[in-house]
């Protein structure tokens, strides 16, 4: 792999006419009429950020072996390796119907063949020099998905942020999509981003993983292409948030309405708040990137709380709102 960044005018540059200097007649052996009248050079890159284009986030690829095959049939023409710029040029093409496959097995097993722009074929005439571009990326699964893979796999997933990295000291944040609900764990931002916002539309490349008992996914490094309005929490009962409804509802976004407060306790730096809607109880955990004003959480007040369900590797689930505008008193 080249570290050569992919940057929008980048195509042009790497396929211009300078490039596609003569090269070897490699193929004229196959049966093919070689006149020099055309030449195709192909662009490798590897799409980390999962946009689906080549951005400045994304790298060129060198060392994949591309081929070049004529359309409807099976048998190379010719056949190379991208050099370190991600390119591989097919020059004194005979003219006819193309098509260009790149070899899975050159890239990796972590690593996919997403799209080659070539797919349906290309026609080669006189004079053309004819620029295709090949997209590698790491597997795209839904959260669901991911939540059942085996530990330790490269994936990305797409979604829409439940909860911002800053809202939380662990550096974890929360997605959904509509597979489900998934935890963050060891999040960095990609472009600049300081932060990730509710109803941001994100891909995140990541490793499947666990944390307390629950799967996860680790080292999540977020790029965000838009943004939506804030997703709606999920209107559950105390006793169901703190089961996170059997589970299912592992690392979503719920809001609780009439929650009694019961106890209150310094878990430094953050603070416990001991609540029930009469359904059971629940326990709210006030981060301590979040300036709450904890004399405010008194017994027997009422209140109505938004947040995400974090288990507590005891079989159960807390509630940690995301931001002041969470807890409101009643």
């Amino acid at each position: 792999m080249a570290s050569h960044s992919i940057r929008p005018f980048v195509l042009a540059a790497v396929l211009g006419a300078g490039l596609l200097a003569a090269c070897d007649n490699a193929g004229s052996d196959l049966g093919v009429t070689v006149e020099s009248n055309g030449a195709v050079a192909v662009l490798v890159y590897l799409d980390r950020d999962g946009s689906r284009t080549a951005t400045a986030l994304d790298t060129v690829y060198r060392n994949a072996r591309v081929a070049l095959l004529l359309r409807g049939g099976r048998d190379t023409i010719q056949a190379r390796t991208t050099d370190a710029n991600g390119v591989v040029r097919f020059p004194d093409v005979a003219l006819g119907q193309y098509r260009i496959i790149v070899d899975s097995a050159s890239v990796g097993d972590s690593i996919k063949v997403q799209d080659v722009d070539s797919a349906a074929g290309f026609h080669v005439t006189i004079g053309d020099t004819v620029p295709i571009v090949a997209r590698l990326g790491y597997p795209e699964v839904s959260i669901r998905q991911a939540r059942t893979m085996q530990l330790g796999r490269r994936v990305f997933i797409r979604g829409v942020i439940l909860a911002g990295v800053q809202s939380f000291r662990d550096t974890t944040s929360h997605i959904t999509d509509s597979s489900g609900f998934l935890r963050l764990t060891r999040v960095s931002l990609r472009a600049g981003l300081t932060g990730n916002s509710p109803g941001d539309s994100v891909s995140v490349l990541g490793v499947t993983s666990a944390r307390l008992g629950l799967p996860t996914l680790d080292n999540a490094n977020v790029a965000r292409f838009g943004t939506r309005p804030a997703p709606i929490p999920i209107a559950i009962g105390t006793g169901t948030a703190a089961t996170a409804s059997n589970g299912t509802l592992d690392a979503a976004l719920i809001q609780v309405t009439g929650a009694i407060i019961s106890d209150t306790s310094t878990i430094a730096p953050d603070f416990r708040v001991q609540a029930s809607d009469g359904s059971g109880s629940i326990e709210v955990i006030l981060d301590g990137n979040i300036n709450f004003v904890r004399s405010n959480f008194r017994p027997n007040r009422s209140m109505n709380v938004r947040g995400v369900l974090v288990p507590d590797g005891q079989g159960k689930w807390q509630l940690k709102p995301r931001d002041l505008g969470d807890v409101i008193f009643n």
